[in-house]
């Protein structure tokens, strides 16, 4: 499994939240500021998801594991004395 996979779900997140932003910002009062901290979290959320889950895939390669024995990263077996091409 080669990594990438969800990266149009961390675009989709960051639109929305970006969006959010947007009409937030034409908004006065309570509703501007509840609309801009809400759109700046689900930024916010999206980015740490998409750290995590680099992180993961590192530590996977690093132990030896990972998701059916291969690396997300290269795609071929973990342990593998080949180089990535």
């Amino acid at each position: 499994m080669m990594m990438g996979h969800g990266t149009s779900m961390l675009l989709v997140t960051s639109a929305v939240g970006y969006w959010t932003l947007t009409a937030a910002g034409k908004e006065k009062g309570r509703v501007k500021t509840l609309g801009q901290y809400l759109g700046l979290l689900i930024i916010v959320l999206s980015l740490a998801s998409a750290a995590c889950k680099v992180a993961s895939a590192v530590k996977a390669c690093q132990m030896g594991g990972g998701m059916y024995g291969n690396c997300p990263f290269t795609g071929k077996p973990t342990g593998s004395s080949q180089p990535a091409q």
